[in-house]
């Protein structure tokens, strides 16, 4: 094999390699733009603790081909407060078992079928459908397209390699020698660093496991680094970024690197388990002995570590502490590239702030009582962050339910801000049976306990429908004791100041009862809860 022949060689396999990291990216954006919105909100919906995390997170990485994108949504629920870490670490460890059905793609459509001569009519008609048809169509198109190009990557990569079988070999680095599988990690962790695609790593070993130039087991070993480089990238992804990005980012890492040191320990036990259920297996059907190797030792991976997500995940809890205060942990910076998620990061927090100051009105209530100055210095400063958040957060008016939830958010912020404000301790409380407000103040409390249970529950529409009932019957009673007084102050029974003091609560408590009614009212409409109301 002459220089130019060596040259031409490397050059096929630089291209297909090229040609399929570009198949891969076209496929995955496709696939995402089609799907990702209904995936991301099942993943919400059925992630309910740590193996259906990982039931999850292993489908979605295998519809969407993207464990990157997998993760980053997993990281982003739990900084939106959406669901746990431990969950989010469930649906982590699924990505992995997921992203090896590409080597299945790769093993079974890319070697047994040979669909290389199909998928260029494919290519026409993926793109096709992308240049002339609409949303849905299109995004179909792009990712048949990518499908197709993947394979004609494999088909370059495949000549390239073809001719190489006299001048590369691997038997300095034999496949039963540790110090030689050591070595294979490092080159296979390289590569996937070098390439930042394990999919590709994959395919290329796949096919110089066709052609040859490597062995069963070298090319297992090629994998497993592979394998535990794509949390080698996700940690130098998480730096500088939030708290639950660094945790997931390590926590992926720890994980992989235990699960390639346990397929290393499984896979002479595989080789001769599976030659001897069927022998010659590893030998005369060696890439999909591969790929159900990659397949088997990412299962057995996750079935170990499943049990001890909860143990695992407080210890990366202790090992990278939260240090932000309790209402900046959700509104993270980095959710506003997903406007999405940020929204229901907003929607959390606001929650949050919501139950907190019911509680410091309830205390306000009680003459008895004074809020913590500390609280309400807190909720100030959500208040403040909260707004700062919506000053980043950038939606288009196209993007219909959000927008919508944005608003009807920025309107409970509103409401939420003058409830603040109306709880600051600065209303002089007369005790008066006479006049019943102690009755009508003691109502009120009564009734915001109802409403903090209903919140706990995450029973919006009651809650608001409770804070619609109260406003209502206070309106009524005030309708009546504020003629009453006044009649008062005219009759000298009581006198001016004392007279004014006496409005001034009764214009305190129903400003407390109406803005409470619209801040639940636009706070559950947030949420699609509530249709038919019409804004006051």
């Amino acid at each position: 094999m002459d220089s130019m022949q060596i040259l031409i060689g490397l050059l096929k396999m630089g291209g297909g390699l090229g040609i399929f990291l570009l198949g891969m990216i076209i496929m995955t954006d496709g696939l995402k733009s089609l799907a990702g919105g209904m995936i991301h909100a099942l993943l919400v919906r059925f992630t309910k603790s740590p193996l259906s995390g990982a039931i999850t997170g292993a489908l979605s990485t295998a519809i969407l081909q993207s464990s990157s994108a997998t993760t980053v949504a997993a990281v982003g629920f739990v900084a939106a407060g959406l669901m746990e870490f431990p969950q989010a670490l469930g649906i982590v460890f699924g990505a992995n078992v997921g992203t090896t059905i590409t080597g299945w793609i790769v093993a079974l459509f890319g070697f047994k079928l040979h669909l290389s001569i199909l998928v260029m009519p494919l290519i026409l008609v993926g793109t096709l459908m992308n240049l002339f048809g609409r949303r849905k169509m299109a995004r179909a198109g792009y990712a048949i397209a990518g499908f197709g190009l993947i394979f004609v990557g494999l088909v370059f990569i495949q000549e390239g390699m073809s001719g190489f079988q006299d001048i590369l070999n691997f038997t300095d680095l034999p496949g039963d020698s540790w110090s030689g599988r050591l070595k294979l990690l490092g080159l296979g962790i390289l590569f996937t660093l070098v390439t930042q695609s394990s999919s590709a790593g994959v395919a290329a070993t796949l096919t110089a496991l066709y052609t040859g130039l490597v062995s069963f087991e070298q090319a297992a070993v090629l994998v497993i680094g592979m394998d535990v480089a794509t949390a080698v990238t996700a940690v130098i992804a998480s730096i500088g970024s939030s708290v639950q990005a660094r945790r997931t980012g390590f926590s992926h890492l720890i994980y992989n690197v235990f699960t390639g040191l346990l397929a290393l320990l499984l896979l002479t036990p595989y080789i001769r388990i599976a030659n001897g259920l069927a022998p010659g297996f590893v030998e005369n059907d060696a890439e999909i002995a591969l790929v159900a190797f990659h397949t088997f030792f990412n299962v057995v991976g996750v079935a170990a570590i499943l049990p001890f997500t909860r143990h695992f995940a407080r210890l990366m809890e202790r090992l990278i502490p939260e240090r932000l205060p309790v209402y900046l942990r959700r509104l993270d910076k980095g959710l506003l590239k997903q406007p999405a998620l940020a929204l229901d990061a907003l929607k959390e927090t606001m929650a949050d702030e919501i139950s907190q100051l019911l509680h410091c009105l309830k205390i306000r209530l009680d003459p008895r009582l004074s809020p913590s100055v500390r609280k309400l210095s807190e909720i100030d400063l959500a208040i403040e962050a909260m707004y700062d958040y919506i000053d980043d957060l950038h939606l288009e008016k196209q993007e219909h339910p959000a927008w919508i939830s944005l608003l009807e958010l920025i309107h409970t912020l509103d409401h939420l801000e003058t409830l603040f404000e109306l709880c600051e301790p600065d209303t002089d409380f007369i005790r008066s049976g006479e006049y019943a407000i102690d009755r009508l103040r003691e109502a009120l409390r009564e009734k915001i306990s109802r409403i903090e249970a209903d919140i706990r529950r995450h029973e919006w529409a009651d809650a608001y429908r409770t804070a619609s009932e109260m406003l209502e019957v206070l309106t009524r009673q005030v309708e009546v004791l504020r003629p009453e007084i006044i009649a008062a102050i005219a009759g000298k029974t009581i006198g001016t100041d004392e007279g004014g003091r006496h409005l001034d609560q009764l214009n305190w408590l129903e400003r407390i009862a109406f803005h409470l009614e619209r801040m639940l009212y636009h706070y559950q409409k947030s949420e699609g809860k509530e249709k038919s109301e019409k804004k006051r």
